[in-house]
Parts: structure tokens; sequence; C-alpha cells
């Protein structure tokens, strides 16, 4: 009988913190545009390009096929899912629950040095006049992720930042060229939760994402707001 040779506590962190690299990697690939929609992904080619073997690569395509984002067809490999309106507005659905709780927790909680750099960013978008997807994306993610840390709960602020990342990937499939950033709603939410009012912050995020989800569905459907 053979005996398993034991691994050792560096061994097991660098497989899955590899496979995590890889996996942000592939996020950013779809996230830029130059993986769309029904475009196979080959497992030797990526693996050629992220500098990786093939078993990171082939974690992190499973870790994307669970989220919906790729599939497996039978003799084409792995394939870059469709863009589904339904599933964007579900988990528009699921972050409004859970941001929103986040809020609530993170109300009051937030550094005021923090707050102060992230509203300076803010306006710094809204005067860019050639404002990109990744720099509205830059200035969200710090937002809704300060809060989200705020809230003292690591397993609800890693849900929202997985969740944010997947609506980044399907709002890219939507409309990758388009940009917009609405400086007086996100400065409404910064000092909702900044105020320390619990509820208010609450129905602030809550607010600020229904209006994401409206704004979403009014463009699909051909209605300006």
């Amino acid at each position: 009988m053979s005996i398993a040779t034991p691994v050792t506590g560096a061994e097991s962190e660098t497989k899955p913190n590899l496979t995590e690299q890889v996996y942000d990697q592939l996020i950013q690939i779809l996230i830029s545009g130059e993986l769309r929609p029904g475009d196979v992904i080959v497992e030797r080619r990526m693996a050629e390009r992220l500098n990786a073997s093939r078993t990171p690569i082939r974690e992190a395509l499973g870790r994307l096929e669970a989220e919906r984002l790729v599939y497996k067809q039978a003799n084409r490999g792995v394939t870059v899912s469709p863009f589904s309106t339904e599933a964007l507005i579900e988990i528009l659905n699921v972050r409004q629950l859970l941001e929103s709780e986040a809020a609530r927790l993170a109300a009051g909680r937030l550094p005021k040095a923090r707050c102060a750099e992230i509203r300076t960013a803010m306006q710094a978008l809204a005067d860019k006049e050639d404002a990109t997807l990744a720099d509205i994306w830059y200035v969200h993610d710090s937002l809704h992720g300060e809060i989200a840390d705020a809230s003292g709960n690591q397993l609800l602020a890693g849900m929202i930042r997985d969740l944010r990342r997947r609506t980044h990937v399907l709002n890219a499939y939507r409309n990758p060229t388009e940009s917009t950033f609405d400086l007086t709603e996100n400065t409404k939410l910064l000092e909702a939760v900044e105020g320390g009012d619990s509820e208010q912050a609450r129905a602030a995020m809550e607010g600020h994402i229904n209006n994401v989800k409206i704004a979403i569905i009014n463009r699909l459907t051909g209605i300006s707001r």
C-alpha cells in the first residue's frame, strides 16, 4: 500500500492562489471584450497566453462555468455564454439584497479619509470627458467594495465582489462601448452610509441598485429616462 506524500502549507496555498489569479485574468479578458459570446476558449492557447499550466486554467474555467459565464460544448470545448438579460437581472436582484444589508451594517463605519478619497475619485471621473467602462468600474468598485468591507462580514463582502465581477462581464457584453456615471446618485449613496443612519444607508443602496435595473430595462426596451 502506498503512502501519500503530505502536502506542505506552501504547496497547499500555491494551487488555489494560482487558480484565483487565472480566474481574475480570465474575468478581465471577458470584461475587456477580447472574448465575446460564442467564442471558444482553447485551454492550451490560454495556458500559453497566461503562462500557466492547464490545470489552473481548467479549474478557473470550471468556476466560470458554475457562474454560467461559459459552458462546455460537445466537440468544441469551452464556449463563452451568450448574453442573458435574465441572468443580469437575477444577479442584480441578489446584489440588491446583499448590498443593502452590507450598507446597513457599514453605516457610520467608513473611515473619513477613505470617504474623501472616493469622493475625489468620483468627482474626477465625472469631470472626465472620455471616461471608459474600466474607469467607471474602478470607481464603482472602490465605493461598493469599501462599503462591503466596512460591513464587517467577510463572507458577505466576498459574495458581493463575486457578483459584481459577474455584473461587469454581462454588462460589457450588453454594452461594450457606452459609459455613464451618475455623480449625484453615487454621492448620495456615499453620504448615506457615511452619515451613520443604518436604515437610510440600507434604503440608499436598495434604491441605487434598483435604478441600475430600471436603466438596463429601459435601455433594452428603447425607453429613455
